[in-house]
């Protein structure tokens, strides 16, 4: 090889290494961007809302449910706090549903009782999820995204699972886990005007009015079960009043897996509430989640959809939750969030 020749060859390579070093440099910084956004996103909550229509000859009566899931607490977590706080004080809720995955670790009860203490002023009901027995473990992303060999099951739950759910039945609220039942809660109509009958008003005015709130009440049928993703989910037999037209049905679940979906459909739910995806925690602009970590296809990853099953038809309303494993604090492309469900 000439000196020419050698000289010009190691220009080549040396470009070739160049370009690798760069490619490799922008890959890096925006493997870097991406995730410091996820971490700042994993901590910008926002509040769905999300309108459902039921036959008006059923004579259900107009409310609102905040569905909350998924807050896998540990300490640090304020902003949760804070935004359940203020969901709390900015809108009006009738009831509140609550889908399970509570903890992130052991020592995440005082921070997730805090967070819930404005919720547990209203009626509710829950389910749990794998989450509210077994603390999380750290799993890598690769085995999260394209799935591997599922570990042991553990039996031996390790977080405080019965404290929360003292707490729960303390404030009132109703435990669907592999159960049925009834309920009947007190709704808040839209106010309306009542004329003021004093008799001091000067001839030509207008009639000075005091708005009331209306009063009513509606019956809330429910069937609920365990965490289908440890295979613990049971459907119960739902109680006579779930025929009654005129109350809601309402089925209850942590990860909405397809078998769920369908039995509670093919029941007659009209609603569905389940939380678990994380809206697939990781998205892509343009193409969505990219898991679910269950069965149902990414299109029901989050959000409120129609389900199908036979001659059926359910509203099925997926949350992406609030929280995000301690050993995954990154979400992208899928805000956390609670939803509040207005029927009309």
């Amino acid at each position: 090889m000439t000196y020419d020749a050698h000289t010009s060859a190691l220009n080549i390579a040396g470009s070739v290494f160049k370009g690798v070093g760069y490619t490799t440099l922008g890959m890096g910084l925006a493997g870097a961007s991406a995730l410091a956004w996820g971490s700042f996103e994993r901590r910008w909550p926002t509040l769905r809302h999300v309108h459902v229509t039921l036959d008006p000859s059923r004579n259900i009566q107009p409310l609102t449910i905040l569905h909350v899931s998924d807050l896998h607490m540990f300490p640090g977590q304020d902003f949760i706090e804070d935004f359940l706080r203020k969901v709390t004080a900015t809108n009006h809720i009738d009831f509140v549903v609550s889908t399970g995955d509570n903890f992130s670790s052991v020592d995440g009860l005082v921070p997730l009782m805090r967070a819930y203490k404005p919720l547990l002023d209203y009626p509710g009901a829950y389910v749990l999820g794998s989450n509210d027995y077994y603390s999380q473990m750290p799993k890598s992303w690769a085995r999260y995204l394209v799935g591997g060999h599922p570990r042991k099951a553990r039996t031996t739950p390790n977080l405080p699972w019965t404290e929360l759910t003292s707490a729960f039945h303390e404030a009132g609220w109703t435990n669907l886990t592999n159960r049925a039942d009834t309920l009947s809660i007190p709704v808040v109509l839209a106010p309306v005007a009542r004329v003021s009958s004093s008799s001091t008003i000067a001839p030509g005015a207008s009639s000075p009015s005091i708005h009331e709130a209306a009063h009513t009440s509606q019956t809330l049928s429910f069937i609920g079960t365990d965490d289908a993703h440890l295979n613990r989910d049971r459907l119960p037999i739902p109680l006579d009043s779930w025929a009654n037209q005129q109350n809601l049905r309402i089925g209850l679940t942590h990860a909405p897996y397809t078998r769920v979906l369908n039995a509670m459909t093919d029941a007659g739910a009209d609603l569905i509430f389940a939380g678990h995806t994380h809206g697939g925690q990781i998205g892509l602009p343009g193409f969505g989640a990219i898991v679910t970590n269950c069965d149902v296809p990414r299109k029901y990853a989050k959000g409120l959809h129609s389900w199908r099953y036979g001659t059926h038809q359910s509203f099925v309303n997926v949350s992406a939750g609030l929280g995000t494993s301690r050993y995954a604090q990154v979400r992208i492309a899928t805000r956390p969030e609670a939803t509040l469900l207005s029927i009309a």
